[in-house]
């Protein structure tokens, strides 16, 4: 009897997720909250447009005094950071974090059981944490030597250009 309760209990809490948040679920990245707009340190880099949304991509510049963004995580050196803004609310829900190298990927998955615990979901080179507020992954690829450590709000989601029609409208008015 008390085995089925606990059982019972256990698929509640599966059910329902409170099972799936993770400890330490970050708000933002570096100063950035999620739905925070780009800061003035950041340069727009390129713009994203496919079946999951319209994204425009941001990269802090590595020469503003102490605003700069450190190319490292603990001792993981990171070659690049991307930051991803929704492109007509410019609310940040995403980070990316490009590093090369097995040393790197081992350290960044040391720093991230350390911080967030135990992965939900992985394998020996992808490893994810699901939780109420964000996601992390971590990915290696062991044959091109490289890899990306990611997080994700889950409140804000990518928008699609036909959910904005009006401001595409808008935006198009000057050029006809």
């Amino acid at each position: 009897m008390i085995r089925k309760i606990l059982l019972a209990i256990v698929l509640v809490f599966l059910i329902t997720g409170i099972g799936f948040a993770f400890q330490n679920e970050p708000d933002g990245f570096r100063g950035l909250k999620w739905g925070d707009a780009p800061t003035e340190d950041m340069t727009f880099s390129y713009q994203v447009i496919s079946e999951y949304g319209t994204v425009g991509n941001y990269y802090r510049k590595s020469y503003i005094g102490d605003k700069m963004d450190k190319l490292n995580m603990g001792s993981a050196k990171i070659n690049s950071i991307t930051y991803i803004f929704n492109l007509y609310s410019n609310q940040f829900y995403k980070v990316f974090l490009f590093f090369n190298g097995e040393d790197n990927y081992n350290i960044l998955k040391i720093i991230c059981e350390g911080k967030f615990g135990k992965q939900t979901q992985g394998d020996k080179y992808s490893h994810y944490w699901f939780g109420d507020k964000a996601r992390i992954s971590l990915y290696f690829n062991s044959k091109k030597k490289e890899g990306v450590f990611g997080i994700e709000s889950e409140e804000i989601r990518p928008e699609k250009p036909e959910d904005n029609k009006q401001k595409e409208v808008e935006k198009a008015k000057e050029d006809f």
